[in-house]
Parts: structure tokens; C-alpha cells; sequence
């Protein structure tokens, strides 16, 4: 359960690499329900970019580890394990409908 709290913390972040979290996701309700190949492919892409991050976050974990810093990198690596989890599910849905399109 979710309880309102401040934080005292700003959320920014910083990437080591460049990509574009902008994309096109146009699309009609007069078009026939289900996956589109547009679909599939964005799913894809997103799969393959999460297993990036939670590989970049596994090396950091790593490294916070080295540095002495346990508590940082015990947290980073429990956010991998549910990255790992997520993609999974999400690995799923694509073989669900990969050959339906």
C-alpha cells in the first residue's frame, strides 16, 4: 500500500548513454483490436531496453560493492531483480503474440 510522504530527495539521474525515450504511439480506435506488428515491435524495443538497464544497474551494483558502499548496491541489486522479473513478464507477452501478427 502506497501512503503519502515527502521526499527530501530530487529524482534526477544521469545516463551514461544516449537514447530516446520519445516515441511515436499514434493509433485509431476504428482499427481491429489486438496486437498490431507496430505493437510487437515496441514491445520488443522496450524489452531490450530495459535488459540494458538492469545490465548497466547489475555493473553499478557491482561497483558500489567494490567501493565499499553494501547498502547502495544491496538496493540496486534488488531493483535489477525485479528488472529481471519485469522482463520476463514482458518476454512472455511478446511470445504471446509473436505469432499472432
Amino acid at each position: 500500500m502506497h501512503t503519502e510522504h515527502e521526499h527530501g530527495h530530487t529524482h534526477e539521474h544521469t545516463h551514461e548513454h544516449t537514447h530516446d525515450h520519445h516515441h511515436e504511439h499514434g493509433h485509431s480506435h476504428a482499427e481491429t483490436p489486438g496486437a498490431s506488428p507496430k505493437d510487437l515491435a515496441l514491445l520488443k524495443y522496450m524489452l531490450e531496453h530495459n535488459k540494458q538497464h538492469a545490465s548497466e544497474l547489475a555493473d553499478m551494483s557491482a561497483r558500489f560493492a567494490g567501493a565499499d558502499l553494501t547498502n547502495t548496491a544491496k538496493l540496486i541489486g534488488d531493483a535489477v531483480h525485479y528488472f529481471d522479473h519485469a522482463n520476463e513478464m514482458l518476454e512472455k507477452a511478446v511470445n504471446s503474440i509473436d505469432g499472432s501478427v
